[in-house]
């Protein structure tokens, strides 16, 4: 290997910072950046000229964002890159929502309430749970300003809790551009891990520029 191969390195955007960059709707420079990297299809070697561009940001800019993602760790350099996926979106969804629940047992819905993809559910609860999302993500619009902005709450999720607070059903509402989506997720969810950098990629790669 080269020294000039040796030393390079790729941005790769964490499961925290595939949360982060959709946990709202709010427009940021680490939210856009996040989204941007990871809707591209193929890796993304770190350099500031090219970290600059991506951001639209000058230089000095960019490397205090550049710096704030790594101390958050939204965002990591590796040396061996996780190439994207390729092919369809229906596809892809068939590979990994069954990874995000310990009982594989998923749902991934728009704001429309459209199921776009499943798993471990018949079809029927499928399509009711995701017109189940959407009118909690139309619930969460409505109060917003309450809940996010009053009492300074991160994140938009609901959940079916039992007794002792665990998720018996959880829904995470993600954000990507314009558009709005819902994970329903059976049982205890597994969201830190690269699968969910993934989901992320392949409804980035759709819906960013829509």
């Amino acid at each position: 290997m080269t020294t000039e191969g040796a030393k390079k390195r790729y941005l790769q955007v964490t499961p925290s910072g595939a949360y982060y960059a959709t946990v709202n709707s709010q427009p940021d420079d680490a939210r856009a950046l996040l989204l941007q990297l990871m809707s591209s299809e193929i890796p993304i070697e770190h350099s500031l000229d090219i970290f600059a561009e991506l951001a639209d940001l000058d230089r000095e800019l960019a490397d205090a964002l550049f710096k704030r993602l790594l101390a958050r760790r939204f965002l990591a350099l590796v040396k061996e890159p996780i190439a994207p996926r390729q092919g369809s979106l229906e596809s892809t969804l068939s590979d990994i929502l069954l990874t995000l629940s310990a009982t594989e047992k998923v749902v991934l819905g728009d704001d429309q309430g459209f199921c776009l993809g499943s798993s471990g559910f018949d079809r029927d609860h499928a399509d009711a749970l995701a017109a189940l999302a959407a009118d909690l993500i139309s619930l969460h619009q409505r109060h917003h300003l309450l809940l996010n902005k009053e009492l300074q709450l991160m994140g938009e999720s609901w959940g079916l809790l039992d007794p002792v607070g665990n998720s018996m059903l959880g829904v995470w509402i993600i954000h990507i551009g314009s558009q709005s989506f819902a994970i329903v997720i059976h049982d205890q969810p597994n969201l830190n891990q690269h699968q969910f950098v993934e989901l992320i990629s392949a409804l980035a790669s759709r819906y960013l520029d829509q």
